[in-house]
């Protein structure tokens, strides 16, 4: 088999290391806003939007699901974005729509337009987050150098951990935000993000391989080469996300301090941030494939460890594995597809395994939602979080054997 992922000649370009580092910095601000705020904020305003709306766990979940729908729907035309409009406009109109809808979730209270409008950040939350990594891959092309990839997608752990520490402040006895008034601010924050972002997205056509008028759609040998990550991948959606929606409520049922909720998000965040440094390396040297089988390991048992051990050392213990692992699962699943397929096959691939891992992520709060409105409540639905997670694990296995 012939590996894509090494260069057969280091391209000469004036695109450094440094700068490929810093353009994955800034423009993991997009994945921060699109994702951090926009998808898992919603964990921490979901309980005061359940009892303002007078929702069930299932209607809570449902609106996850939509944010979900978009993001599927997202990753399905990303290819065709980048073709037609270049990776820079495709992340410009991703990081728009998705500060927007923000905005306007937050200006909104009939269930039917917050899920439209959950939908639409998920739309373009798919954009952002496989149009960002896209230009990431595109500058280390051109550099020549391994791209930052565990950087890039750290952004969504980063928005964790800035919601973590700031949301619950705002909701509190002190201040007394509504919950509305939180949507617009994360919102603005959002549209704010896409200043510094900007210049490394104008510099992103000159360092593109998906320039306008590639080939956008792979054979389906491709596939075949990687389904097992595919799969693998799928399954992880559906699991991970019923944790991400429901680990607060959960921690809340059992009447767990506030405090320690509150530092128990931002601790996931800042985990799922620096995340990415630790399984980056680790997936280099074995390989993404046992790569993700560890990773898939890792969050199953974070995922367990709340509900078997309900204690504080174990909710600590959870939120850093869990935060420091679930980010790496994109970075292994990016990083089979650079290693395995051709570089214009790229960001198609890509964006069609993220629209499986989105599939799974749209079944996974709303199964996990009527699986809590059941006699075994939230507990029941974590533990179903933690056995899809190890399900997962066990489906990559097969595939390692024909690395």
């Amino acid at each position: 088999m012939r590996y894509y992922g090494a260069m057969d000649q280091h391209l000469p370009s004036e695109i450094t290391e440094r700068r490929q580092v810093v353009a994955a910095a800034l423009l993991s601000l997009g994945g921060a806003s699109a994702l951090g705020f926009g998808r898992f904020a919603y964990a921490l305003l979901l309980e005061p939007m359940r009892s303002s709306l007078g929702w069930s766990y299932a209607q809570s979940g449902l609106i996850n699901s939509a944010n979900a729908v978009g993001y599927l729907l997202g990753t399905l035309v990303v290819g065709l974005a980048v073709s037609r409009l270049g990776a820079a406009r495709t992340v410009r109109l991703g990081t728009l729509l998705a500060g927007l809808s923000l905005i306007a979730t937050g200006l909104l209270t009939p269930f039917p337009l917050l899920l439209l409008m959950r939908l639409l950040n998920g739309f373009g939350g798919g954009l952002v987050f496989v149009g960002g990594a896209t230009v990431v891959l595109q500058y280390s092309q051109r550099s020549g150098a391994a791209p930052p990839l565990g950087l890039y997608y750290s952004g969504p752990g980063l928005g964790i951990a800035i919601s973590g520490g700031v949301v619950p402040l705002l909701l509190g006895p002190a201040l007394g935000w509504s919950w509305q008034a939180v949507w617009v601010t994360l919102g603005l924050a959002g549209l704010a993000a896409m200043a510094l972002m900007e210049p490394h997205l104008r510099a992103a056509p000159a360092a593109a391989l998906g320039a306008r008028g590639r080939r956008t759609l792979a054979p389906a040998a491709d596939y075949l080469r990687i389904w097992p990550m595919m799969l693998a991948f799928g399954i992880y959606g559906l699991g991970y996300i019923g944790y991400m929606t429901f680990v607060i409520a959960y921690l809340q049922s059992i009447h767990a301090a506030a405090a320690l909720v509150q530092w128990f998000w931002c601790g996931l965040g800042l985990c799922a941030a620096a995340g990415g440094s630790l399984w980056a390396p680790l997936i280099n040297r074995l390989g993404p494939r046992p790569g993700m089988a560890l990773i898939m390991a890792a969050l199953a048992t974070a995922a367990l460890l709340p509900v078997l051990a309900p204690h504080p050392a174990s909710f600590i213990l959870s939120a850093a594995l869990f935060g420091g692992s679930f980010l790496s699962a994109v970075t292994a699943m990016t990083s089979e597809v650079r290693l395995r397929l051709p570089a214009e096959h790229w960001a198609a691939v890509t964006g069609h395994a993220v629209a499986i891992f989105a599939a799974g992520q749209l079944l996974g709060p709303t199964v996990t939602g009527l699986v809590a409105d059941l006699p075994g409540g939230l507990a029941l639905g974590m533990l179903l979080s933690g056995g899809a997670l190890g399900l997962a694990a066990l489906v990559v296995l097969p595939g390692m054997r024909r690395v």
